[in-house]
């Protein structure tokens, strides 16, 4: 079986700066970090081939060079091989765009049985990449993924949680399933794989690799959206309040606030 995970390099929520000009955000190498959702979907991945050794994880990001290094961080967990679609012609571009490019690269680099994103970025929050995705390869998606399971060859059964209910989903491969963040997490490095990422490189692409490819889809002015200003929130002062002797009523009502969060 053939996965390949799309993750992308965003700037650590933290630390993050705006080009005003440009209205777009600074992506400074140090800063950088592995979209933790496409994480829990590359977790996913993982698992399965700890089960099907036949099982080869390619991963695909969109971005600058700066990336590599945290590429590279992907083969210490596991991943078989990464590949960086980099070219400056994509720079400003939006969603759709993205979704496009990503399209256009995966076709390059073959067929894929499976195709695992995360259901969101951090500095996008769309979650409407991995549904473009699928519509442009033509392929059935499934999003907000909570579990994955292999069925059979070709054939898995995926679960989404909404609220206290799970559904269940089988579908035939080739499918993309989009993944929820917190519906696992990535597991730690090993050795031997740390070794071997010392001297990995991952496969760059540019746009010039890719066939069929229309310019005029990608970068600012292939976008269909923009980001019209920034606005710096502010958040209120929490007040925090301590019972020392609790009463039923009160019981119910931490009970509730809890539960709201599950």
């Amino acid at each position: 079986m053939k996965i390949l995970v799309c993750i992308k390099q965003v700037v650590n929520p933290e630390k993050v700066e705006y080009n005003p000009e440009t209205r777009t955000i600074k992506r400074n190498a140090q800063h950088l970090m592995n979209n933790p959702a496409d994480l829990s979907a590359l977790e996913f991945a993982l698992r399965i081939k700890d089960v099907y050794k036949d099982v080869h994880i390619t991963t695909l990001s969109m971005g600058p060079s700066e990336c590599e290094s945290k590429i590279k961080e992907l083969i210490e967990v596991g991943c078989d091989s990464c590949v960086l679609l980099s070219d400056k012609r994509l720079a400003g571009s939006d969603a759709y765009s993205t979704a496009y490019a990503l399209a256009k690269a995966i076709e390059k680099l073959g067929n894929f049985d499976l195709i695992l994103c995360g259901e969101s970025s951090l500095d996008g929050e769309t979650s409407i990449v991995p549904p473009q995705i699928a519509e442009y390869l033509n392929i059935p998606h499934i999003a907000f993924a909570s579990n994955i399971k292999v069925l059979e060859l070709q054939r898995i059964e995926v679960e989404r949680k909404v609220k206290n209910t799970v559904f269940k989903f089988e579908v035939n491969l080739p499918a993309l399933i989009s993944v929820k963040k917190e519906s696992s997490y990535l597991r730690l490095p090993k050795l031997s794989f740390m070794i071997k990422a010392l001297s990995y490189t991952p496969q760059v692409l540019s746009l010039d690799d890719l066939e069929n490819f229309d310019f005029s889809k990608v970068g600012a002015e292939g976008s269909k959206t923009s980001v019209d200003r920034f606005v710096e929130q502010c958040f209120e002062d929490v007040k925090c309040e301590i019972y020392e002797e609790i009463e039923d009523a009160q019981i119910e009502c931490i009970a509730d606030l809890v539960t709201r969060f599950l």
